[in-house]
């Protein structure tokens, strides 16, 4: 026991040596003897010394490597600065360098008028802009300053320096180009700036003025300096927001939807020519969109135009045009575009329309319309394509010149105890269905005999009239904006023409008289009795009465002509058959037409 209580001890007393030693160790690992530790001290003085010095030295000088206006400032105080600045405005000149380097032009500064109009203070006003103790950066990066004021110049003299160069020797070979928006066919791009080689008088004033404010010595020509520049460059924040405004819109996408499985697209290149972009402002070109409209009306507009259409007594016609049909919105689909796109949100519809027809196509009016046969005189009423009723009818008298207008027309309102006035009627009607100006279906209870050829000198002004429980029943079953198909079949429409302006017969009587003769005597009188016949409205549509007067006149005196002959051959009248002698014939010579 005694023995293992020394070992411990021993053991521990070891350990305790060892940590002693293991200290002693690092100790000496870490000295550094006085004589390194003084030089140390000595460098680090030394630094610190030059450092202050230096600090308290660029406090009023500038720093390494320091530029004023141009001109070369380092380790200048404010005055020495200003001092070189006017020594090198006075001998200052300007050369203009080819891509050789070689000297193609040279002014000096009395050429320009360049000259220093600020004083020292403006360069000691640039001394605070740099802290002393910034020095020792400065040595690896160069300052540049500038007066508030800057070098002066005389503009005239520089335009004129500029304009007097000759840069003949320097060929152009191509031309600045303005960066610009264009449609590639899916989406607007910026097409970039293009820099020429073209020297031009602008380009050097620049460059002049610019080299007189940093009082730079040399203008190298293949720079770019003394080119003309493009104004407009693809980074430019207008045109970047132009095209980016115009793609918003091409981007905004209309689809038409007219029903009857009829759509339609707006191809991108068409889309794409709606805007302008003039100084880079988007707006829309109506015109162009305009453009686009007129094509969709050319496609499906029907309004104001002849209608094929197949009668209830099975022949195939051509109803003339009237007011019924579709006809697009000129004004009204080109505002509602420009709102879609400025709405910036996809949409589907139908064109805005002026007139609406029934059903796009040849046959737009449907298959619910109203059928008024003038020649048969009589209406039919068609819905969905059957026929659910017909009645004779009257229509407007022809030999007082109130024919019924033929064409198509859409029922413009229905209205019961209608009161209908003309010129010199009042008539009291039980169904009122006006589909033309004036005219309409209604009841006419004063008659008791309605179809056949009653229509033609004892019709209405104009109106269909219908017995009154015919009128009740289409009143019942039509609606506003039916369409009324009113039409002649075979030579009716003609034969009525002609009752219905009787002025053209009596032009074509005096047409067929031509030259005249005893024998014309006939013609004349009939064309006579025709023109008296007329009302004085007529009358005045006869536009070749002045030859009925004239061959009236002629004959007379061929009359007195065979008068005379027949006087002087002792007979005492003239034969019945007209051959006496006389001036043969007596052409009718047109004379000024006179109004009857």
């Amino acid at each position: 026991m005694e023995k293992y209580s020394l070992f411990l001890e021993e053991q521990k007393m070891s350990g305790l040596k060892k940590k002693k030693a293991h200290k002693k160790n690092k100790f000496k690992r870490f000295y550094v003897d006085k004589k390194t530790m003084l030089k140390l001290e000595i460098t680090a003085g030394i630094v610190l010394f030059v450092y202050l010095a230096g600090s308290i030295y660029f406090g009023s000088h500038f720093y390494i490597r320091s530029k004023v206006n141009g001109v070369g400032a380092s380790f200048r105080n404010a005055q020495s600065t200003y001092d070189k600045i006017l020594t090198d405005a006075d001998k200052y000149t300007i050369t203009f360098e080819n891509a050789d380097g070689d000297v193609v032009n040279e002014v000096s500064a009395a050429d320009l008028g360049v000259g220093v109009n600020y004083d020292v203070s403006e360069v000691e006003a640039l001394l605070p802009q740099q802290s002393g103790f910034n020095w020792i950066g400065r040595i690896f990066v160069p300052a540049e300053y500038y007066t508030k004021t800057g070098n002066s110049y005389d503009e005239a003299k520089v335009k004129a320096v500029a304009e007097s160069l000759d840069f003949s020797h320097q060929k152009a070979t191509k031309e600045s180009e303005d960066a610009y928006i264009k449609f590639d066919g899916s989406e607007f791009v910026i097409v970039p700036e293009v820099y020429g080689d073209r020297i031009d008088v602008e380009g050097v004033e620049e460059a002049i003025i610019y080299a007189v404010e940093n009082l730079q010595t040399v203008i190298n020509l293949t720079d770019g300096t003394c080119y003309n520049k493009p104004d407009v460059k693809e980074d430019d924040a207008n045109i970047k927001a132009a095209c980016e405004q115009l793609n918003k819109y091409m981007n905004t996408a209309i689809h038409y939807d007219l029903g009857e499985g009829l759509t339609e697209e707006i191809p991108a290149e068409t889309k794409a020519g709606w805007f302008t972009w003039d100084d880079f402002k988007v707006d829309f070109n109506r015109d162009a969109i305009g453009e686009y409209v007129n094509a969709m009306g050319d496609k499906y507009n029907t309004y104001g135009k002849k209608k094929e259409f197949t009668t209830s007594t099975g022949e195939e016609i051509t109803v003339p045009a009237g007011s019924f049909g579709w006809r697009i919105a000129y004004e009204g689909e080109i505002d509602a575009i420009i709102a879609d796109l400025k709405g910036g949100k996809d949409v589907t519809r139908d064109f805005t329309y002026l007139y609406r027809g029934t059903s796009h196509g040849e046959h737009d009016y449907g298959t619910s319309y109203v059928e008024v046969n003038l020649t048969t005189q009589h209406v039919y009423v068609y819905k969905e394509g059957e026929m659910v009723f017909d009645t004779s009818c009257v229509t407007g008298n022809v030999s007082k010149g109130h024919g019924t207008h033929t064409g198509v027309y859409p029922i413009a309102y229905k209205q019961k105890d209608a009161t209908l006035k003309g010129d010199n009627y009042e008539s009291h009607v039980n169904f009122w269905m006006p589909f033309n100006l004036g005219e309409g279906l209604h009841d006419a209870t004063w008659r008791n005999k309605f179809g056949g050829t009653i229509y033609k000198t004892g019709g209405s002004h104009g109106c269909v009239n219908l017995p009154l429980s015919a009128a009740e029943k289409i009143y019942d079953i039509v609606e506003a904006g039916w369409p009324v198909l009113v039409f002649y079949t075979g030579d009716t429409e003609e034969e009525n023409f002609r009752l219905q302006n009787p002025q053209i017969e009596a032009m074509n009587l005096i047409a067929d008289i031509e030259s005249v003769s005893l024998e014309s005597e006939a013609k004349i009188v009939a064309a006579r009795q025709k023109y008296d016949s007329l009302t004085e409205e007529q009358k005045a549509l006869v536009t070749n009465y002045q030859d009925l007067v004239n061959a009236e006149q002629a004959l007379q005196i061929l009359k007195e002509q065979a008068a005379a002959a027949a006087a002087a051959a002792g007979e005492g009248q003239i034969p019945a058959d007209g051959t006496v002698p006389v001036t043969p014939e007596v052409p009718v010579t047109p004379e000024v037409p006179v109004t009857p």
